[in-house]
């Protein structure tokens, strides 16, 4: 099993690419499959659920550390208040990575032992947009950076997020820099152009993956 890290800052066009990889794979026999394991779905749905039915041990943990106002009447969680409040105050953004990061990397070894066990020629692809702010220790065969100007990772949070321009600005300042990314990187797709580019060229680095798995 050929293992990815995926990775890049906000609004740098991470789950655009891993739509690509899932649209590139069904016409491409160099993998038995491909997995896509995404540490931000896990994080939703650690966070799933209402405190009225059932809550996951993560929700009911984040009502007692920023208490009950950041729910919904329904008992689901404010996804947008939660963040407003996280990017507000640093010691609340590290008690909720505190709770959340462990959970989610114990999920995402979890998946990865469930994959190598089925399938050995496969290729997973993890996308973790905090990799290098978790201090991950799991070790990926590659490191795949998308990259993008700071200007675009504003823009396009905004639209998708509707957040102010203020919040997108803390939270891109809030990981670490683009340079880090990028010196750490094994691999880099250029998220700057159009999209029909950004689908070329993970057209050409799942070819190279696919060599990489053959060697």
């Amino acid at each position: 099993m050929l293992t990815i890290a995926l990775t890049g800052g906000i609004g740098s066009g991470k789950t655009v690419a891993t739509d690509y990889f899932q649209k590139i794979a069904q016409h491409n026999t160099q993998f038995d499959c491909l997995h896509i394991i995404d540490a931000d779905i896990i994080a939703r749905e650690l966070l799933s659920g209402s405190l009225y039915h059932s809550p996951s041990t993560a929700l009911n943990t984040v009502r007692i550390l920023f208490g009950s106002d950041l729910f919904h009447t329904s008992g689901q969680l404010n996804r947008q208040k939660l963040r407003t409040l996280i990017f507000s105050s640093d010691s609340k953004k590290k008690q909720l990575n505190d709770l959340l990061h462990p959970l989610i990397y114990q999920e995402i070894n979890n998946k990865m032992t469930a994959i190598q066990k089925l399938l050995e020629n496969s290729l997973t692809i993890v996308a973790i947009p905090l990799l290098f702010e978790t201090q991950s220790k799991h070790e990926f065969d590659r490191i795949l950076v998308i990259d993008s100007p700071i200007e675009l990772q504003i823009e396009r949070s905004i639209k998708r997020d509707h957040c102010s321009t203020e919040l997108i600005k803390k939270m891109i300042h809030s990981q670490v820099d683009r340079q880090t990314r990028l010196n750490h990187a094994d691999d880099i797709i250029d998220n700057s152009g159009t999209r029909e580019e950004l689908q070329e060229q993970v057209a050409l680095i799942f070819q190279y993956y696919g060599s990489l798995a053959q060697n």
